[in-house]
């Protein structure tokens, strides 16, 4: 295995490949994918979709919108200590030596787009489609036959464990479109970049078999659908990487984790869920005593600069401080951690998370725990979620039954043909293309039903849940 070069890992190739205009005189051509992404409507949508507290009117609280620009704004000043460090410590040759720019501004642009993909209400609802699909393969049928025993195994794979990661690729290549048929037609480094398992979702299923400390944490999760195959070769073909990361995407996943890890427990303060003695003694239960003395001195600064102000505020200031100062602290020990076991992740074989490797990794993972426990397993948010999972099953309910007979020599109720009336044309325009040269039934049903969690997936929240009420008849 060839080790990777940083002029093509940061590749500024796309697909299909186009002569340099003019305008490259006064922006490269990753700082050109960053207004594309922030002038997409996918990015925008971002703004009302759930980080963890679905349809929250909060001011405070975290969207999808704002975790991606802090983690962006993270993973950019992990890319820059990394080339300092580079440089530093003479890692490499001074012809392979990184471009300190490209890297940083591709790590801006990729931290932008790492949640495009995820549908409605957070994670849970990638629980939903997968669920959904899970009980209603066997039992919807189309000439008499159910879907299961229509689709090949990967593409029931794909469907039965829906992934957000994968759908951000569907999105940037193909449903957002900049330039012709090409999604926002993205330089390969960023794409490559969210890339963050480079295995189908039959390599994700053939790896849950084996016992967990022999898997390999690139085949965690489905990290593309079958039908971004040849999409996934030309940016891994451009950038070198093949079934390997970009070494820019452990930096983007720690910069991910860091961002929702401190910022979670930032937002479940201000509501509520836990108190200042419970994350003191959190902190001190592992034995880190230096951040319980850091974690007081914040307290003791907080109660001099607040002086009459009620004890919330000032308990929420020192939390606050001291989260904003660990979670930088943090990021220099994530940019340590990559320079520590650089070798291995140029040479592709590094299959570990920075933040399990650093010094830091039991305070994060105790601090990970500890939102679960307390944040996002707290009944309100779960009821929301509850909430959200009925709003997905009747949509997909819907909008699947009448995407099973649509384009097929079936005929469909009036009723299924308004709800493909429905449907975004821009997808249904996707849908099309798609399968203009396909003639067999398999890859047709399975491109409508990808059609069906395009159009479910790109809702923010409160457009899933006006459409739920809508359709059932609740005003």
């Amino acid at each position: 295995m060839a080790r990777l070069q940083w002029s093509k890992i940061t590749s500024e190739k796309r697909i299909p490949n186009v002569q340099k205009k003019e305008t490259a005189k006064f922006r490269s051509e990753i700082e050109s994918d960053y207004h594309r992404i922030i002038k997409s409507a996918s990015f925008r949508r971002l703004q009302d979709k759930t980080q963890v507290f679905p349809l929250d009117h909060s001011d405070f609280v975290r969207t999808r919108l704002t975790h991606s620009m802090e983690v962006s704004s993270l993973a950019k000043l992990m890319g820059k200590q990394v080339c300092n460090g580079i440089a530093e410590r003479h890692l490499e040759t001074f012809e392979n030596m990184p471009d300190t720019i490209k890297v940083m501004e591709t790590l801006n642009c990729a931290g932008l787009l790492h949640d495009i993909g995820n549908p409605p209400f957070g994670h849970f609802g990638e629980f939903s489609i997968r669920d959904w699909f899970k009980k209603n393969l066997d039992l919807k049928k189309i000439h008499g036959e159910s879907l299961r025993t229509i689709l090949d195994q990967q593409q029931i794979a794909d469907l039965e464990n829906f992934e957000g990661n994968a759908q951000a690729i569907r999105v940037i290549t193909k449903l957002h479109r900049f330039v012709g048929n090409h999604g926002m037609h993205l330089t390969s480094a960023v794409m490559d970049t969210i890339i963050k398992y480079p295995y189908s979702s039959l390599a994700m299923v053939d790896e849950k078999i084996k016992n967990p400390n022999n898997r390999n944490l690139l085949k965690k999760k489905v990290g593309y659908f079958q039908s971004e195959i040849q999409e996934i070769k030309n940016i891994k073909s451009n950038t070198g990487t093949l079934y390997m990361r970009n070494p820019l995407c452990y930096l983007l996943e720690a910069a991910d984790d860091l961002a929702y890890t401190f910022a979670d427990l930032e937002d479940g303060y201000n509501k509520g869920l836990y108190t200042y003695d419970d994350l003191y003694d959190l902190i001190q239960s592992i034995g880190s005593e230096y951040d319980c003395r850091m974690l007081g001195k914040e307290l003791e600064k907080s109660i001099e600069e607040n002086q009459g102000e009620n004890s919330f505020e000032i308990y929420k200031q020192a939390i606050s401080s001291w989260l904003t100062k660990k979670q930088l602290y943090c990021v220099s020990q994530m940019s340590e951690t990559f320079l520590n076991n650089y070798e291995d992740i140029m040479n592709g074989c590094f299959n570990k998370e920075l933040i399990n490797e650093s010094d830091e990794g039991l305070l994060i993972n105790t601090l990970k725990k500890f939102a679960y426990d307390r944040i996002y397993n707290h009944v309100s948010v779960l009821k929301l979620e509850l909430m959200g999972n009925e709003v997905l099953t009747f949509l997909m309910d819907r909008f699947i039954d009448a995407l099973i007979y649509y384009d097929t020599d079936e005929e469909m109720s009036e009723i299924q043909k308004k709800y493909i009336d429905l449907l975004s044309h821009n997808y249904l325009d996707q849908y099309h293309t798609a399968v203009t040269d396909i003639q067999d039934e398999k890859n047709r049903l399975y491109h409508r039903l990808l059609l069906g969690t395009d159009f479910i997936s790109g809702m923010s929240d409160s457009y899933a849940q006006r459409l739920y009420r809508d359709l059932r008849g609740f005003y």
